[in-house]
């Protein structure tokens, strides 16, 4: 009875409380109608208010905060509905209680309820709206150049489709932390860094592009990477992109972390420098070459438009005109932007200014262009390369440039201070030239002795040397038949370079040259020069009139007092040469190919002369005695192929001279060294050939290879003086020497320590290179491991025509050292059946070449054991095998031909990597069955067959014929 009691008074009691919340809605309604007019104009005025900010941010391109354009929104249609329900309530008032005695108590409950689950609704939006009461925005960065940057239209334009993938695939690569891109000025490096960081934006946390330039701001590029750098160490990954550098920068003093420590940076370099990158020890360095001739056409028919290319008489022009822009983008873009709405006119005249090198003349996006290629000349910090660079563009467009002219021409004008002597002027142009490459002014050739330079880059150079206190006239390589200087231009000519031509004769007229101090006019048909020629020349320091038809030289020469370089080569007429003992002041006389029959007494006027060429003057048969003597400066003296007896009489004059350092020789006779050559032996340099004369080129082309000995098809000559001659060269051909076994000990009594190449050729008696008993061997290396071993320092070893040789050293292998050697070749070798064993081939770590041809017997090149051979068969030693992992890492080319017994490249089991390999030859190589047992790995080549992948064994085994030739992918 009490529970039910009690349940029955919570049941009145919730009756109750639902009546009196009832009974208050009518009662406040018109309490709970204001307060909801009250808030909505509170909420409608804070809205306002918001959407006032809103608008001001809008205008300053600020960001608005996440949500408050959802509650402006929001705000905005409780206000309607408010609006809305009020009004309702106040249509229902005027209806519904005209009279007091008709009040509607449900009305007014309904309304009441209403407003009151609204006004809380608009309460709770107020709340919500005072985050934005104060800030809506927070302020928008500046659009970087990633931000604005639109991508390029790459189809079809490979050369940067291929670069482009190459740098993405470098910056893939987690074990690369920092990646090079390098080429010359407008061949489109940043557009290309750009480009990348579109292609991989989403592969990283934060990317930061900084245009470094050549005044380096480094308080600026921290400022950049602050952010950055923070992430970085909180193990974001992170790329940086440092555009345009000109000079090393270290990237811990700007801020960047970077190391083993932080692989989550990845960094992307530009520079117009190799060695710029190489400084700033990238892992990957990219070259981004110049575009193709059809790739040029592309993108310039892209900023000119379509049209070209059905305007007949228009492209024409328009094909020269790109030509001409050398495949630099840079160019190709500026110049199609100054003439795509341009008439005819206007086309002709740019290609012809174009064509003259005047680049300045023309439409301001042009000129802008070529003043940025200004820059690299500009930034140069050597004044020896900034001469070098001016001084070739003497040569005709796309012609090689010989380094050796810029040692002659700068010596001549004095371009190096404090010069040592002739090899120290090599050296310097051979830095300079290197500097000069290294920033894309110069070109490499497939010749190491000669240079290129890029179109566009000569007509800067040509620019430059217009200007300020230089006046270049170059009218090289354009097939002019005659010279007609006027007197007005004349006069103010620093230099003048009409090399390679076809004028026959020079102008008989006063012509006044007061600043020019070098005249070229190398490689024409001048067979005359007027009398009084050279006497408005006196400034002259320079004169080439190399290779013409000369037959005598002018009177008005004597007057040249102040030249100091002379080069009369392939002049094959002049015969008498007394006049040069008037010119006091030359250091370098080049006389080859001439034919004059003595060197005059006068000759020894010339006690500043520091070189003297004489090589290939067969007419020679007369030093005048004393003359050699009395050059007392002089450093270097070439007499190649001159008389035998001339060469005796020279060198006893020589050893008199404390300058002389390089001797260039020929002799027939071995015996002429019977008399000692201790002279010979003291040099810094010689080229010395014995017996049959030759123009060999040594393959070996480096400067540090300086004593070269060429003995051919002569007997009895390794007498003692010889032999101390061989002691001392760094490279030796010996051609059809019959009375030879070997190199050791027929040449040499102990080691051959200084020896750098072996050329071999038709010596039909050689069975080794050395052969030597383990106890001869002791003796030469006595009981110390850390002697020099043979081979040691061999970079170069060319074997060819030895029908003995049976093997490369008949001697332990533990006395052999290959791990200088680049280079070997090896032709026509019948009787050799195998090269090297593996304990050797480890040691070869800068092998680059390899090359084995017409060797019939030769079973395997690289064998896996210590071998001995035994009657034309290869006995392998039991037990005797390594089974290790051999890395050819310098490794680039393999070629192997008419080998008809070769079984395989390498005849064990263990692992070989390739890692540089990129061109593979097997030619007529009919017994190969494999290439070799182990694992070879080739990361350079794609092998495939028949469509799909497959290794180099699989090649071999598949290929009936033993041809193969497999080069790396692009």
């Amino acid at each position: 009875m009490e529970v039910a009691n009690n349940l029955i008074g919570k049941a009145v009691d919730l009756l109750f409380g639902v009546v009196k919340q009832e009974i208050d809605y009518v009662r406040n309604c018109t309490e709970n109608i204001d307060k909801l007019k009250n808030e909505t104009q509170k909420l409608n005025d804070m809205k306002g208010m918001v959407q006032q900010r809103i608008n001001v941010a809008k205008d300053k391109g600020d960001r608005l905060l996440d949500g408050v354009q959802n509650w402006i929104e929001k705000a905005e249609a409780e206000v309607f509905k408010s609006g809305e329900f009020l009004e309702g309530e106040a249509i229902a008032k005027k209806t519904c209680f005209n009279s007091r005695l008709c009040v509607n108590l449900g009305t007014l409950r309904h309304y009441s309820k209403m407003a009151t689950s609204k006004t809380s609704t608009i309460l709770q939006i107020h709340e919500d709206g005072k985050t934005y009461e104060s800030c809506v925005s927070i302020a928008a960065p500046t659009p970087s150049i990633l931000d604005l940057y639109e991508r390029k239209n790459l189809d079809d334009i490979d050369t940067h489709k291929f670069t482009l993938g190459e740098i993405i695939k470098a910056l893939s690569d987690e074990s690369i932390q920092i990646v090079g891109i390098f080429g010359s000025g407008g061949v489109g490096k940043t557009t290309l860094a750009k480009e990348v960081v579109a292609e991989v934006k989403n592969l990283f946390a934060d990317i930061v592009f900084i245009t470094v330039s050549k005044t380096v701001d480094a308080t600026k590029i921290q400022e950049k990477v602050n952010i950055a750098a923070k992430r970085i160490i909180n193990g974001d990954k992170v790329l940086i992109v440092l555009d345009d550098i000109w000079e090393e920068l270290l990237l811990s003093d700007v801020g960047i972390p970077c190391g083993n420590n932080h692989m989550n940076c990845k960094i992307l370099l530009t520079s117009r420098s190799r060695n710029v990158c190489e400084a700033m020890n990238v892992q990957r360095n990219i070259c981004v070459n110049t575009l193709t001739e059809d790739e040029s056409w592309i993108l310039f028919k892209r900023v000119v438009g379509e049209k070209i290319e059905t305007d007949t008489s228009l492209k024409k022009i328009a094909k020269a005109v790109v030509q001409e822009c050398g495949g630099l983008p840079l160019i190709i873009q500026a110049v199609g932007r100054a003439l795509r709405s341009k008439s005819s006119p206007i086309w002709e005249a740019t290609l012809d200014r174009l064509q003259k090198h005047a680049p300045l003349d023309i439409a301001p996006e042009i000129r802008k262009a070529f003043t940025h290629l200004k820059l690299s000349y500009e930034y140069l910090e050597s004044e020896e390369a900034k001469s070098c660079f001016l001084l070739s563009s003497l040569y005709r467009e796309d012609g090689s440039i010989p380094i050796t002219d810029l040692v002659s021409y700068g010596v001549g004008l004095g371009i190096f201070s404090n010069l040592d002597s002739i090899q120290d002027a090599r050296n310097r142009v051979q830095i300079a030239v290197d500097t000069l490459k290294s920033s894309f002014l110069l070109l490499p050739t497939e010749y190491k002795d000669l240079v290129e330079m890029h179109d566009v880059v000569r007509d800067v150079a040509l620019l430059i040397a217009s200007k300020g206190k230089d006046n270049f006239l170059v009218n090289s390589g354009k097939r002019l038949r005659e010279w007609k200087p006027t007197k007005n231009t004349s006069e103010s000519y620093t230099k003048i370079s009409l090399m390679y031509n076809k004028i026959s004769e020079l102008p008989d007229q006063d012509l006044q040259f007061p600043f020019l101090d070098t005249f070229i006019i190398r490689g024409n048909e001048v067979s005359f020069v007027p009398d009084e020629f050279f006497r408005g020349m006196k400034e002259v320091k320079v004169l080439d009139l190399s290779y013409n038809n000369l037959s005598f030289l002018p009177q008005s020469m004597k007057l040249l007092k102040k030249l100091r370089m002379l080069d009369l080569t392939a002049n094959d007429g002049i015969n008498e040469i007394s006049l040069l003992g008037e010119l006091k002041d030359l250091e370098i006389l080049m006389l080859g190919f001439t034919r004059i029959e003595q060197i005059p007494e006068e000759i020894g006027q010339l006690t500043s002369l520091r070189m003297l060429n004489l090589e290939w003057c067969d007419s020679l048969s007369c030093i005048t005695p004393g003359v050699i003597s009395r050059l007392t400066c002089l450093e270097e003296l070439y007499i190649l192929h001159c008389r035998g007896d001339i060469a005796e009489l020279s060198l006893v004059e020589l050893s008199k001279l404390k300058s002389f350092r390089t001797l260039h020789l020929f002799v027939y006779n071995p015996g002429f060294f019977s008399k000692g050559t201790a002279e010979l032996e003291t040099l810094s340099g010689f080229y010395i050939q014995i017996g049959d004369r030759s123009d060999y080129v040594f393959s070996i082309q480096k400067s540090h290879i300086r004593r070269l000995l060429y003995i051919a098809r002569v007997g009895n000559v390794f007498t003692d003086s010889v032999k101390k001659l061989i002691q001392v060269s760094e490279s030796i051909v010996l051609e059809s020497i019959e009375d030879m076994d070997s190199i050791l000990p027929d040449m040499y009594e102990e080691n051959f320590n200084d020896l750098k190449s072996i050329t071999l050729r038709g010596c039909h008696n050689v069975s080794c290179l050395v052969k030597t008993m383990e106890q001869d061997t002791m003796q030469i290396f006595g009981e110390s491991e850390t002697k020099e071993k043979f081979f040691a320092q061999m970079e170069e070893i060319i074997l060819v025509d030895l029908q003995c040789l049976e093997l490369l050293w008949d001697c332990p292998h533990q006395y052999i050292s290959f791990g200088n050697l680049q280079i070997i070749k090896i032709k026509g070798c019948p009787s050799l059946v195998s090269l090297i064993p593996v304990a050797v081939a480890q040691g070869l770590v800068n092998l680059s070449e390899i090359e084995i041809q017409d060797c019939d017997n030769l079973v395997v090149v690289i064998s896996a054991s210590d071998e001995h051979k035994n009657d034309g068969e290869i006995e392998q030693i039991e037990g005797t095998e390594i089974d290790v992992e051999i890395v050819f890492s310098c490794l680039t080319s393999i070629s192997l031909s008419g080998l008809s017994g070769l079984e395989s490249f390498y005849s064990g089991h263990s692992t070989i990597k390739y890692p540089s390999l990129k061109f593979i030859k097997v030619e007529g190589c009919v017994s190969m069955t494999r290439w070799g047992h182990g694992v070879h790995v080739i990361p350079n080549i794609k092998f495939h067959d028949q469509g799909r992948d497959c290794s180099i064994n699989d090649i071999i085994a598949n290929e009936a014929s033993g041809e193969i030739e497999f080069g790396s992918l692009k």
